[in-house]
């Protein structure tokens, strides 16, 4: 009776944590104003009505522009906000008030931190227009108006959400001693802090949307126009309507809380592995580590699928392990879903899904039907993703596409001399990590990068002329590790933040996670096996075509997991040893008595 209660009693604080938490991102999607009847005039004289976004791209010409937009009356309006600018702002002013802007250009132009607009609240407590004038140099211009979190309304938000998250955890995490949830909940609650702290103060991902980033807002832009070309499938198209549904939604705020939130449950479910398989030190190692883990928690400041990508990955690795416990075979059917939807993010485990296949099919040989019919599931849970894209893509791009069509061009970059690429449309490609090792050799193809076959083709004809690269793209594996920065955390002001954890990565959690894994192997059992697999594939992948240090950040579950172990280990020999010393050391003061 006691232990229903208790349970009850859990059930009842998760669940009001968890409206807690809703209120909160509710609340602040209330006080921020929200654009409507957005209209553009672009520096070519040509207009935009009903857009999207305050933020537009729309031509490479340089000039003024014009921006427009409505904002409904709010009854608890904030008395200060924060305004973002891409490009310059040169004229701010609304049917009720105009704002004197400074006249350094630093503060007028790309302003990251944003300008601060006092004394709001009587404009934002009526219906409102805003008239915004800019000039621009680049084709991703306007303004974003945002939250000042020093605003007594924004920060007590922002402290109820912290609780009502802590309120959440306390209630649900699945620890018995009261004393480590309480640590456990604290950390949690500090690691998706920083988070919010990257991703809302240092570096917004709206404020730095060029190369990657620029593109998915590019191609989110003219499908929301119902513009369609089959260059918009040339990187994996999930993030692209992800971030496109979402903005229609709550606009960058809400896209940024799922970033957030994506960073923050890859911590969570770390630990949550961790701490059941190898106890309370490992588990508690794995919790510092991944809440403090720079690389991971930035890449939620980029707006890039790596960080999507990263939470589904280990949530795959998750179920997996979770599935394989209880061997439920509903699980293996999420699995081939949550595989397949991060396939459509990004690509890198793509050959972990057969190969987990296989492992599956072996591990079941003594009941052949037993694994096929797991991998049945697993294909099924595949097909309801699949089938989806197939469909959507051959509606709106002449003929179905299974995948993205960048992975021709990836081959033929890992494989031929040429790094830097333009195809006859004149898009040029080039790998950041080729710009650090000096491999700027330029070539000018006659087809267009979404002509797989033909990339294919002369990738093949690179490994064929020369097939000692068969060998030299082993150093694939290595950029993995080092070699090269985090690109693009490294161009973001949270390079600051970086650089020593890149340190911290090489010389502590590096060989701590070697030392784990040769723990590990001497032990058979699923974790083991699946995440060296994972790995192993990850290892193959980039030797088939080429890799970055950003390619391993969403794989750095597996090295957390095994850096917790190796320390564990370590501990554990360090602790045995030092009473054998003090014995040893006894025996031979004994002896010199004697």
């Amino acid at each position: 009776m006691e232990i229903q209660t208790k349970t009850r009693t859990a059930n009842f604080l998760f669940i009001v944590g968890l409206c807690g938490i809703l209120l909160a991102l509710y609340w602040f999607h209330y006080l921020t104003p929200r654009p409507e009847n957005i209209r553009f005039i672009h520096p070519n004289l040509t207009s935009t009505e009903s857009a999207p976004s305050t933020l537009t791209q729309k031509t490479n010409r340089k000039g003024l522009y014009w921006l427009s937009f409505d904002t409904s009356p709010r009854f608890f309006a904030v008395n200060s906000l924060r305004m973002r600018t891409l490009n310059c702002v040169r004229d701010l002013r609304t049917n009720h008030q105009s704002w004197n802007l400074p006249e350094n250009l630093h503060d007028l132009c790309n302003n990251k931190t944003g300008l601060p607009l006092r004394n709001t609240a009587e404009t934002l407590s009526k219906e409102t227009t805003w008239h915004i004038a800019g000039n621009t140099r680049t084709d991703i211009y306007g303004i974003l108006l945002n939250a000042e979190w020093t605003e007594p309304y924004f920060a007590l938000g922002l402290i109820f959400l912290i609780f009502s998250l802590a309120l959440a955890l306390y209630a649900k995490l699945p620890l018995i001693e009261k004393s480590e949830r309480l640590w456990v909940t604290v950390i949690l609650s500090g690691a998706l802090f920083l988070r919010f702290w990257f991703v809302f103060i240092l570096s917004p991902p709206e404020m730095s949307l060029y190369s990657d980033m620029g593109g998915y807002f590019h191609r989110a832009l003219e499908i929301d126009r119902g513009i369609f070309d089959v260059d918009q499938l040339f990187q994996p198209i999930g993030f692209t309507l992800w971030s496109l549904w979402v903005r229609k939604i709550g606009g960058f705020e809400l896209l940024n809380w799922t970033q957030v939130f994506f960073s923050w449950g890859t911590v969570l479910l770390i630990f949550l592995m961790v701490r059941e398989r190898f106890g309370k030190l490992a588990g508690f190692v794995s919790l510092l580590v991944a809440s403090f883990h720079i690389a991971q928690a930035a890449m939620a400041s980029l707006h890039m699928a790596e960080m999507a990508y990263t939470f589904f990955i280990t949530l795959t690795l998750w179920f997996i392990l979770r599935t394989l416990k209880n061997e439920k075979l509903i699980g293996f059917f999420i699995i081939g879903v949550l595989m397949t939807m991060a396939f459509y993010f990004k690509g890198n485990h793509s050959f972990f899904i057969p190969v987990f296949s296989l492992w599956l099919l072996y591990q079941n040989r003594d009941q052949l039907f037993a694994g096929v019919r797991k991998v049945s599931l697993m294909a099924v849970g595949c097909l309801v993703v699949v089938i989806p894209h197939l469909v959507w893509t051959g509606i709106h791009y002449a003929k179905p596409h299974i995948g993205p069509t960048a992975g021709a061009l990836n081959f033929v970059e890992g494989k031929c001399p040429s790094k830097e690429n333009m195809d006859s449309h004149g898009h040029r490609w080039m790998s950041p990590l080729f710009g650090i090792t000096g491999e700027t050799t330029f070539k000018k193809w006659p087809r267009p990068f979404t002509d797989q076959k033909y990339f294919w083709k002369e990738g093949g004809k690179c490994v064929m002329e020369n097939p000692a690269v068969l060998v030299s793209s082993l150093r694939y594996i290595y950029y993995l590790f080092g070699g090269n920065a985090l690109w693009p955390i490294v161009t973001t002001p949270l390079k600051v933040w970086y650089f020593p954890w890149a340190q911290f990565f090489a010389y502590v959690l590096l060989p701590f996670s070697v030392l784990g894994a040769l723990t590990l192997s001497r032990h058979k059992d699923t974790f083991t096996e699946v995440s060296a697999l994972m790995m192993l594939t990850l290892f193959f992948t980039v030797w088939f075509f080429k890799s970055e240090n950003r390619f391993r950040v969403p794989f750095d579950a597996i090295l957390i997991v095994w850096g917790s172990v190796g320390f564990a280990w370590a501990v554990e020999k360090i602790k045995a040893w030092l009473p054998l010393r003090t014995k040893l050391s006894s025996a031979f003061e004994v002896q010199q008595t004697s």
